[in-house]
């Protein structure tokens, strides 16, 4: 019987989030760290993800960031 996991995070930020990536070059995967005054969320592949399912994961994930940052220039924008 496979058993899944399923979760859902809620990320509010606050006055002062902070984003950074821990990069340990070839020694093992890098680290997204995001951090707020109450929260923190930590993002990394297991040793048993393939590297190409790292990288597709890394490039479906800059898309997403990518087009936040436009939302909120737009959004940012109608305010002013």
């Amino acid at each position: 019987m496979a058993h899944t996991i399923a979760a859902s995070v809620s990320f509010h930020l606050t006055e002062k989030p902070f984003v950074l990536c821990h990069d340990y070059g070839t020694e093992r995967t890098p680290i997204l760290a995001i951090q707020d005054q109450h929260a923190s969320l930590t993002l990394y592949a297991r040793d048993c993800l393939a590297p190409a399912e790292q990288l597709t994961f890394a490039r479906e994930l800059l898309a997403a960031a990518t087009a936040y940052a436009a939302a909120v220039e737009k959004y940012a924008a109608s305010l002013t």
